[in-house]
């Protein structure tokens, strides 16, 4: 009777345990010029990003780092080829060109007011939340976020069709 009680105990222990765990999930992406439907002028720039969607799976927050790139102007004097123009995420699986669904920076930003870019770092950090979107929003877009089905791009003066890409991808548990 007694082991029972342990069992049950631990049991119940494990449960709550689980319960009181928050089930975000974590994607990452890989930011490389290789990626690009269109091969780009060559910059030899890349980046990485990590993103956790809520519990709630209604924000998505983002950070990103990019290497070789310039989020100011400032950052490589005499040369604006690596002047970033444009980033956001689009709708469509690897190696194929699809619809901006979310952006962070250029004129299809669509983040309200949690933008926090750090130029000298090159970072990035933003949330997309329920609501936000480029004719669509995050819950129409989970679908294509587990899938594989979301890449973000990152655009340049050089590269106007984008310099570094990459598909956004679950991490196992």
């Amino acid at each position: 009777m007694k082991l029972y009680n342990v069992v049950g105990l631990a049991a119940a222990m494990t449960l709550g345990l689980a319960q009181a765990a928050s089930a975000v999930t974590i994607f990452t992406v890989n930011l490389t010029e290789a990626q690009e439907v269109v091969s780009p002028v060559p910059l030899g720039a890349s980046g990485t990003a990590t993103a956790v969607l809520n519990d709630a799976m209604t924000r998505l927050e983002i950070n990103i780092q990019l290497l070789g790139l310039d989020l100011d102007g400032l950052q490589t004097p005499g040369t604006t080829d690596d002047n970033v123009t444009r980033m956001h995420f689009h709708a469509a699986p690897f190696g194929v060109n699809g619809g901006i669904v979310f952006g962070f920076i250029g004129p299809d930003n669509d983040l309200n007011g949690d933008l926090v870019i750090d130029p000298v770092a090159g970072t990035i950090f933003g949330g997309w939340d329920v609501g936000e979107g480029n004719g669509t929003d995050l819950v129409a877009q989970l679908g294509n976020l587990f899938s594989r089905g979301l890449y973000l791009n990152v655009h340049t003066t050089a590269s106007q069709g984008g310099q570094i890409r990459g598909q956004v991808v679950s991490e196992p548990v």
